[in-house]
């Protein structure tokens, strides 16, 4: 009787967690550009970040997209690893716009040069904030501004 109940519980949790997964296959396309900015990050490949760009895009300080492809391709080159976790991701959605906010946890290894790891952080934390606007059937990010967490 112990076996069949127990059976019982763990086919429930089982069909409960398809249920989860299943339930969670309809993606968000706004969380799906920010997923693929992560990604990019991920493998250090700076083109892949700014694809995920508006051509219109800037950023708080004024820049654009060619001057993000520049600063990118300067920090992947001083990391061996980037890694970039996504928290408290929230999307409010307008016609054609969105906005997102969260937090960004960055950890990484600086390359093994004489004083490159003294100078650079291997982890850091940021709040951003950044708008989205549909370019035909994808989003990109048109805007953003970021802010040291806790700061």
């Amino acid at each position: 009787m112990k076996n069949a109940r127990r059976l019982a519980l763990e086919g429930a949790v089982l069909l409960a967690a398809a249920a989860a997964v299943a339930c969670g296959s309809k993606t968000d396309p706004v969380r799906e550009t920010l997923d693929r900015v992560v990604k990019a990050a991920h493998g250090r490949d700076a083109a892949a970040v700014v694809e995920e760009l508006s051509a219109e895009y800037r950023d708080e300080t004024g820049s654009g997209r060619s001057d993000v492809e520049q600063r990118l391709r300067s920090y992947f080159a001083a990391y061996e690893i980037v890694n970039v976790t996504l928290h408290d991701v929230t999307i409010e959605r307008g016609e054609g716009a969105a906005r997102a906010r969260f937090r960004a946890d960055f950890s990484g290894q600086p390359r093994a040069v004489p004083g490159l790891a003294g100078l650079l952080p291997s982890s850091a934390s940021y709040v951003f904030d950044v708008r989205l606007t549909r370019d035909g059937s994808a989003w990109r990010v048109a805007w953003a501004s970021w802010e040291r967490a806790g700061g």
